[in-house]
């Protein structure tokens, strides 16, 4: 059974920044023994083979990601930047560990991403 479809359990849905080089730039200093930014997003409530379901879902997503890749400088350009990378890598990190299909389809379409097939 896929795991979106398991009802009434909590599967928490981590965002994870693993791209934390960039950030290492604008000094910013992760003591090795601290985890990397994390917030876990709840969607047991919500019915994910819907598109409503799927959009609540990923507007939760793009706010606990804007939340963990929060830039340490608004104003510097670098640290917007690596922020908006952040934010994206980790949006899509959680849509593919969700793995329902309505939710992947909004991202995709919010990406605006063409995925072309293979002739074998």
């Amino acid at each position: 059974m896929p795991r979106y479809m398991i009802p009434k359990t909590l599967i928490p849905c981590t965002l994870l920044v693993m791209s934390l080089g960039p950030l290492s730039s604008v000094a910013v200093a992760i003591e090795q023994d601290e985890a990397p930014p994390a917030r876990t997003v709840d969607f047991a409530d919500l019915n994910l083979s819907s598109s409503a379901g799927a959009a609540v879902l990923y507007a939760r997503i793009k706010s606990a990601a804007a939340q963990v890749c929060e830039p340490v400088n608004a104003r510097a350009l670098e640290s917007f930047l690596s922020a908006k990378r952040c934010t994206e890598q980790s949006i899509a990190r959680a849509v593919a560990y969700v793995n329902a299909p309505a939710l992947t389809n909004l991202h995709l379409a919010k990406k605006r991403t063409i995925i072309v097939a293979q002739r074998r």
